[in-house]
């Protein structure tokens, strides 16, 4: 079942987050210990500015477990966003990183998805054939219509899975971008 993310989805939502991030790599994020991003994620789930609060979330529930979750936002929102990486860094007590954590990636006219991601132990399709991403990635389809905007936006790295998801849906990459020395493809679908 599809549904926002709420409070008590805390635990398990910040759980997958952390391990997006892991296989992400941000060089930022690498002086943390697995304990302290833990928390940090999970503080940060319940800020209403935070790019992962749960205000930005959908879960798919199996079950009654949260086993899967989209971030996303409208792209004018973003640069707000990203602001409290540094608040929760001090509240952890850690000193934070010089250059910001998730540079702005949106553009101007998008829905952007920030992240998207399923626990592995439920990468298999559910009652209706469908795997939990692909209903994920409809539903934020489907809410970036809803908002009004005209173009879905996300950046992927080249061979991953999310990348291979987004060209099932017809997304197309339109800029070559790096981010924390790495390389990411900037996909986009017009939905209007």
């Amino acid at each position: 079942m599809l549904r926002d993310a709420e409070t008590p989805d805390g635990n398990t939502v910040s759980i997958l987050v952390l391990h997006e991030l892991e296989r992400r790599q941000y060089r930022q994020l690498r002086r943390l210990s697995k304990e302290q991003l833990s928390q940090l994620l999970f503080v940060g789930y319940h800020e209403p500015t935070f790019r992962y609060s749960y205000h930005y979330a959908r879960v798919y529930e199996n079950q009654g477990v949260a086993v899967g979750a989209a971030f996303g936002f409208p792209a004018a929102m973003e640069a707000q966003l990203d602001n409290d990486w540094t608040a929760l860094f001090e509240r952890l007590q850690v000193t934070p990183p010089q250059l910001p954590v998730v540079q702005l990636r949106a553009l101007p006219d998008e829905w952007y998805l920030d992240l998207l991601t399923v626990n592995p132990k439920y990468a298999r399709k559910t009652y209706l054939q469908k795997w939990f991403n692909e209903w994920l990635m409809e539903d934020v389809i489907h809410r970036a219509r809803t908002s009004g905007a005209m173009v879905v936006g996300l950046d992927v790295r080249p061979g991953t899975e999310i990348a291979s998801l987004a060209a099932q849906f017809g997304f197309v990459a339109t800029q070559r971008r790096q981010f924390d020395r790495q390389p990411y493809l900037h996909l986009r679908l017009r939905i209007q």
